[in-house]
């Protein structure tokens, strides 16, 4: 495994395309940023970084045959990846938050963008990117957001927490090939609010609340209605309000 280190860059994402084309990259290989200019989220969100506060992090992988219908395994791997790093911190609790957020009690600490490679019906490349609030402490314009030094009063070493995170993640995707069912099942034990009740809006399917049941392997969020019907959403079928 091989960990390059940038003082700044627009995007740790847009790094490892680069690389990509240039033929010039690793598996596994992981880019990190003392300062990411352009960091992106899901949805084309920003993410705020301040230099050298916060773990700015992508992650290469290559696959053989795997398929696009396996595609949120990719979202599983690295939020419980990301779930277990900061667990090793005495966080308190944390969950996820469907497809992708890290919630320490209400407020988000990590976001994670993912992008793939497809040829056909197979992923055979991803970047994986993963933002991590660390030693910041002002997020004037994001009050849902915390980080690590806001929740423990500590301070960290990026790097070191960069380091961790490679482990973790490769040690995941080897868990994948051999036990796919443990990986859902652990993603679903961790969901942010399971079983209780959220309210929602959806443009597809009449509903205006209900209780989460669980996400499926296709990604598809399940909830259980007020008349007993779990209903399925795709991320961009419905919008929740926690």
């Amino acid at each position: 495994m091989k960990l390059i280190k940038l003082d700044a860059i627009d995007s740790t994402n847009s790094f490892i395309k680069e690389l990509v084309l240039k033929g010039q990259i690793d598996n596994l290989t992981a880019v990190i940023s003392k300062f990411q200019s352009k960091g992106r989220g899901r949805n084309n969100n920003i993410w705020l970084d301040k230099p050298s506060n916060n773990l700015n992090f992508s992650l290469f992988k290559e696959f053989k045959n795997f398929k696009i219908d396996d595609k949120f395994f990719l979202n599983i791997i690295s939020s419980i990846s990301v779930f277990s790093l900061l667990k090793k911190y005495d966080l308190k609790n944390l969950s996820v938050k469907w497809p992708n957020d890290i919630m320490t009690g209400n407020k988000k600490i990590s976001g994670i963008l993912i992008e793939n490679n497809i040829r056909g019906q197979f992923i055979n490349q991803s970047i994986i990117g993963i933002g991590i609030n660390i030693n910041q402490l002002d997020f004037k314009t994001l009050p849902k957001a915390t980080s690590l030094k806001i929740e423990t009063g500590l301070s960290y070493n990026p790097e070191k927490l960069a380091v961790e995170l490679q482990k973790i993640l490769v040690s995941n995707f080897e868990l994948f090939i051999q036990n796919p069912e443990k990986l859902l099942n652990d993603y679903n034990k961790l969901l942010f609010r399971k079983s209780k009740t959220i309210y929602c809006k959806s443009k597809t399917i009449k509903i205006n609340e209900g209780d989460i049941v669980s996400v499926d392997q296709y990604g598809k969020f399940l909830i259980l209605d007020v008349n007993g019907i779990v209903k399925k959403f795709k991320e961009n079928e419905i919008k929740l309000n926690y």
